[in-house]
């Protein structure tokens, strides 16, 4: 990994995306990227395998257990997160949240802080994910 910053931070984000479209894969679904910037939902459509039931992946990565930075978004019932931890020289960890689920973190961490709900930046602790590891389970089959 690179050590200036903001080049780890782009190389993070490309192998957690490139990760958690392998998992998929090795599970049977359908994966494809989404365009970048013109697609700000998400960053992988995804079909699955058995119900062909088409929903979205934002994948967000990091190298260190920071805080989970997540913008809010309107809610939408096919849209998840797989949260990615891809360290340097150790297996990637993934944890996986429906919208709702982000959703409610987001808004406990607001009130955890006292922060007004139009806060700019939104997110939440680190250890806040384990919950949700390796939960592929929530994925639509």
């Amino acid at each position: 990994m690179p050590t200036d910053a903001k080049a780890r931070g782009h190389q993070t984000q490309w192998a957690a995306q490139f990760a958690v479209a392998s998992e998929l894969c090795k599970r049977g679904y359908e994966v494809a990227f989404t365009s970048g910037h013109t697609t700000p939902v998400a960053d992988l459509m995804v079909v699955s395998p058995s119900a062909k039931t088409m929903f979205l992946i934002d994948v967000k990565g990091l190298y260190r257990p920071n805080p989970w930075l997540i913008k809010r978004k309107p809610l939408r019932d096919n849209l998840f997160y797989v949260l990615t931890f891809v360290p340097v020289g150790k297996p990637n960890e993934y944890f996986v949240l429906d919208q709702g689920q982000v959703h409610a973190l987001i808004e406990s961490e607001l009130g955890r802080l006292k922060r007004a709900t139009d806060y700019p930046v939104t997110g939440f602790n680190y250890k806040l994910a384990e919950p949700y590891r390796d939960a592929w389970e929530r994925l639509p089959a």
